[in-house]
């Protein structure tokens, strides 16, 4: 039995997850060096960094994801870059405000399939609120910064986070007043397997785990917080605002708008297993490969069965781009003939990934 499709049999896939893309598209575009004509495959999610490669020259992207809520979250987002302009699709996913969003949707229903009209009709209400606010996982973001944030910063300590000019300036304020005892204790039973669990996260995706997600967490949030800006961090901007202000994912951007709207047809979807989508590529269809975490949901023997697909569907150059948060996977030593670890880059690019919440980034390139 493939991990996959063991998860599939546990966790609801009838609900959005992810409505935003939790990973960095400018390091993952870095990382995958894509060249006009390429074919690339990408895990789906929320649809942002399947827009990305396309926005970067892609001349095909595969989409894939087990959840139709996922694949309904792509198709919209298609169907607002075909039909809106900049503002307008701001207005929809959620970002500015709006009066009638569901204007803006009959305006995209027309280029929806039935089954993504079917979808949507049904969840007007997602749709009122900006549907890109409404994923599990960005509900379970907006618990903690709600209820559990100001209990333990405040609204002063935020404010003072984001107008800190130097790196000297932030490292003295997290350190004396951000980096305190109720920080730590909030973030350990909040980020615990059960909260995330019960509010975000279906067990059945941290099922191999070796550490904690705090503790993945709370190594790499001195980065977030004092290395790098916080003013430029969209995703630290999210969880600890419940808003973008200074910054914007890459496919939010006014600069790639039309990027991105002027290549939707390389754009195709696949709601089924991964695995079954890899088979049926002929050997060294890919140029690319966006795969999310998705090795952490998987057994060693899952991973290692998905990684001889991957390899036999990549082209020579073909690079794997995968980030780890509670469990470690890397090209095993059996791998070592066809598969090399860029870990240079790897680490480099970590260094500079505004979604901190990953503990490593991998990037293997086919030979």
């Amino acid at each position: 039995m493939n991990s996959e499709a063991d998860i599939s049999r546990k966790a609801r896939f009838d609900k959005i997850r992810y409505a935003q893309c939790g990973e960095d598209a400018d390091i993952l575009l870095e990382a995958l060096d894509i060249e006009p004509g390429h074919t690339c495959l990408s895990i789906a999610s929320a649809g942002d960094n399947t827009l990305a490669l396309a926005g970067a020259g892609a001349g095909r992207v595969i989409a894939v994801d087990l959840n139709p809520a996922q694949i309904a979250c792509l198709e919209l987002r298609i169907a607002a870059y075909r039909t809106l302009d900049y503002e307008e699709f701001l207005q929809f996913v959620g970002q500015t405000a709006c009066g009638n969003r569901e204007a803006l949707y009959r305006r995209c229903r027309g280029h929806l399939s039935a089954t993504g009209v079917t979808f949507w009709d049904r969840r007007r209400r997602l749709i009122r609120r900006g549907f890109a606010r409404t994923g599990r996982f960005e509900r379970f973001l907006g618990v903690f910064r709600r209820c559990l944030l100001p209990m333990v910063q405040g609204r002063a300590n935020v404010r003072t986070l984001f107008s800190l000019e130097s790196e000297t300036e932030r490292r003295e304020f997290y350190e004396s007043r951000w980096n305190n005892l109720r920080w730590k204790l909030a973030g350990r039973l909040f980020f615990a397997r059960g909260s995330l669990g019960r509010f975000g996260r279906h067990p059945a995706f941290t099922r191999f785990a070796d550490e904690s997600v705090w503790s993945s967490l709370e190594r790499r949030l001195p980065e977030a917080l004092v290395e790098q800006s916080p003013r430029d961090n969209p995703y630290l901007q999210w969880i600890l605002k419940g808003r973008y202000e200074t910054a914007l994912p890459w496919a939010w951007r006014a600069e790639n708008f039309e990027r991105i709207r002027n290549n939707l047809d390389a754009i195709e979807w696949r709601c089924e297993p991964l695995e079954k989508v890899v088979d049926e590529l002929p050997p060294g269809a890919l140029n690319g490969c966006n795969l999310s975490d998705i090795f952490e949901y998987m057994s060693p023997e899952s991973y290692r069965s998905l990684l001889y697909k991957l390899v036999r569907a990549g082209a020579p150059g073909c690079r794997l781009v995968y980030w780890n948060v509670v469990v470690e996977r890397s090209r095993p030593a059996m791998f070592a003939r066809y598969l090399v670890p860029l870990k240079q880059l790897a680490s480099s690019l970590h260094r500079a990934d505004k979604a901190f919440f990953y503990r490593s980034l991998v990037i293997e390139e086919v030979v």
